[in-house]
């Protein structure tokens, strides 16, 4: 695994301390959607986050390390997924997403007529696994990012 596109932008910028939104106006990201991979760095133990008037988020020694070894990359994806609605769909989504070891961290659902749209933040997936582990259940799935 490799230290490559934002993640490796965002890890640059934060071997000092920085705020998420001094970093996200940096990398014209909105502040919401760095702070889920900032998230996901935090849980890997590669950035630490401090409040206060001196807080911000910065990289940990093992951060620093990976960076310069260039041997991670951040694992969350952005779903959007459309699917004629009906009980229980979203729990076999979820299910299924699950059993391929995937974390979802977020969830907005949105009903059009007799279809829903549904975005999920998922962690820890592969984008052609996630495709192939929900074909079955849904009409649509496209990764936003």
């Amino acid at each position: 695994m490799k230290v490559e596109g934002i993640t490796k932008k965002i890890m640059e910028h934060l071997k000092e301390p920085i705020t998420i939104r001094e970093l996200a106006k940096k990398l014209n990201i909105h502040p919401k959607n760095l702070d889920v991979k900032i998230r996901v760095l935090r849980d890997l133990g590669l950035v630490e986050t401090k409040k206060g008037r001196n807080g911000g988020v910065r990289l940990t020694k093992e951060g620093l390390y990976l960076l310069e070894k260039g041997e991670i990359t951040l694992g969350a994806l952005k779903l959007q997924i459309v699917a004629k609605d009906r009980i229980g769909l979203l729990a076999d989504i979820t299910s299924r997403i699950s059993k391929i070891g995937g974390n979802i961290t977020s969830t907005v659902l949105e009903r059009e007529g007799d279809k829903v749209i549904i975005y999920l933040v998922v962690e820890n997936v592969d984008r052609d696994e996630i495709k192939n582990t929900l074909k079955e259940v849904v009409e649509k799935i496209s990764i936003i990012w």
